[in-house]
């Protein structure tokens, strides 16, 4: 088993009646997604679809999700999932920018992109997928229903773009992480030998599918043919309650909602008896927070660090080095690479290689390693080298095997598990005609780890007020990427060549802290 396409093909038929993945209180098996996706495929097929075309998709987790990217797979197109928080310009964007030529998408966004046709020139076809009458837009069970329900053999090969996913972009617009089977399947290999092999385990994916944490942990999860449980919305007690009705043995997710999980009465009286696993990773995660999950959920916690274009974590702290007793400072480490990985610390500048414990960018060699960015070739050069390393952007050091995170070389805030860059941000502000100038920047907060702030100057005789402001970048920009906080300055601090100094004014938020980020 070596691509996605493998995963669902293998498992229909050897356990065709499996349970393969719930959705709330809607189950399906491994034969049910793999008659559904072989119509996707022959659908796509039927619209002119070809290999390597790219085919979107906008929706709360749900079983499209699946049928729609093991579908693509089988003919050899490229499922593009959009992030549905996003605005609808944002969203337009990667549309546009992935050359999508069909279009997957539930209420509201599906109207949305009814409304947005004539920016999208690629599209050729929107499929809704709850069934709702929208003029323009084809309903997905009529769609799916007059298509063959025949396989159509289709398999690629290990270098082909399996998946791909946009991830915020240092300009101020996300770029397209392209993962292949290679890459792909070396996580789903090294998840098996850290994690365990559990072909009967009962995954709950407290994450949205659109995040490389939720699709590529479900698909490990899959290729050992177990059965996973999401949710279209995220409801905390839920969440929990989940854990008495049914027997939870893996838990993944990330340090922001293990944090509102244990904030809830519930936490203190349901039964995590069966939990075996409890994987976390998309950000840090403060000592307090972590000593209270080993304590509540009473099992193996495995933190892991990584980034979509590792194919999701690159390393991880085991059980064992969670321990309260011992060796306590590993707590903040991220842990050890996975099997067949590689890291450097490196001098930022010169990219010299620094003696153990002194502090650089991070480097990892592995075979998770993506092919690049779609259809950017400079940042690809800048980020994947030619010599196998990529680039993590994080700053910190290595000490007897184990990473220590410090800071961000390139400004990337990630709140609640969301990376949002200050490019992104400052993009949108500096539209406003009252803004003269705009920095942006991550300050840290009790709930997400890190908040967006912003430091405004205003143009002369302007009056814009921060509710003004937000309210401005709300319209433009993902909740989770808008100023929580904004304030004014008469000018930014800069540097003798004009350049703004944003660690100047970034530094008082982080005073007295050992790590500059959350």
């Amino acid at each position: 088993m070596n691509t996605i396409e493998d995963i669902i093909r293998t498992h229909a038929a050897a356990r065709p009646d499996a349970p393969m993945a719930t959705f709330d209180d809607r189950t399906f098996s491994y034969g049910q997604v793999q008659e559904r996706s072989n119509r996707v495929a022959q659908g796509l097929l039927a619209e002119g679809v070809g290999k390597e075309s790219r085919v979107a998709l906008i929706a709360k987790n749900g079983p499209a999700f699946f049928e729609v990217l093991f579908g693509a797979r089988k003919m050899g197109a490229v499922q593009v999932a959009v992030n549905w928080r996003l605005s609808p310009d944002e969203m337009q964007y990667i549309l546009a920018d992935a050359d999508a030529e069909i279009l997957f998408a539930e209420e509201p966004f599906v109207a949305m992109a009814v409304g947005m046709r004539d920016r999208l020139p690629t599209v050729r076809k929107i499929i809704a997928l709850d069934g709702a009458a929208v003029e323009g837009a084809e309903p997905y069970e009529a769609w799916l229903a007059a298509q063959k329900a025949t396989d159509t053999d289709f398999t690629s090969g290990p270098d082909d773009v399996a998946l791909q996913l946009y991830t915020s972009g240092t300009t101020g617009r996300p770029k397209g992480a392209m993962l292949m089977n290679r890459s792909l399947f070396a996580f789903v290999d090294n998840a098996a030998k850290a994690f365990g092999h559990y072909p009967d385990g009962l995954h709950l994916n407290a994450l949205p599918l659109f995040h490389v944490g939720g699709i590529n942990w479900s698909l490990q999860a899959y290729a050992q043919g177990a059965h996973v449980l999401s949710f279209r919305d995220f409801d905390a007690d839920v969440v929990l309650s989940t854990f008495d009705r049914l027997p939870i043995t893996h838990l993944m997710t990330v340090p922001a909602v293990i944090q509102m999980l244990l904030g809830r009465p519930l936490a203190r009286t349901v039964s995590f008896a069966a939990l075996k696993v409890v994987v976390y990773g998309g950000s840090t995660i403060s000592e307090k927070v972590l000593k209270d999950a080993v304590k509540t959920f009473g099992t193996g916690m495995y933190g892991m660090y990584g980034s979509t274009e590792l194919s999701f974590g690159a390393t991880v702290l085991t059980p064992e080095e969670h321990a309260l007793e011992g060796r306590p400072e590993l707590l903040l480490s991220c842990g050890r690479p996975l099997p067949g990985s590689q890291i450097r610390v490196v001098d930022p500048h010169t990219h010299a290689d620094l003696p153990e414990g002194s502090t650089g960018e991070i480097w990892f060699h592995t075979p998770q390693r993506g092919l690049g960015y779609w259809k950017q070739p400079a940042a690809t050069a800048e980020t994947f080298r030619d010599d196998g390393w990529y680039r993590t952007g994080d700053l910190g050091h290595v000490e007897g095997g184990y990473l220590f995170l410090s800071d961000r070389l390139n400004d990337m805030v990630i709140s609640g598990g969301e990376n949002v860059y200050p490019a992104e941000v400052e993009r949108v502000l500096s539209q406003h005609d009252d803004v003269s100038e705009v920095v942006a920047f991550g300050i840290p907060d009790a709930q997400w780890g890190e908040a967006v702030h912003a430091v405004v100057v205003r143009r002369p005789d302007a009056a814009v007020t921060t509710e003004e402001l937000i309210a401005f970048a709300r319209d433009r920009l993902a909740r989770f990427k808008v100023p929580r906080t904004i304030e004014f300055a008469p000018s930014l601090p800069k540097t003798a060549s004009g350049k703004i100094q944003r660690e100047v004014l970034r530094a008082p938020f982080w005073k007295g802290r050992s790590r500059r980020i959350a």
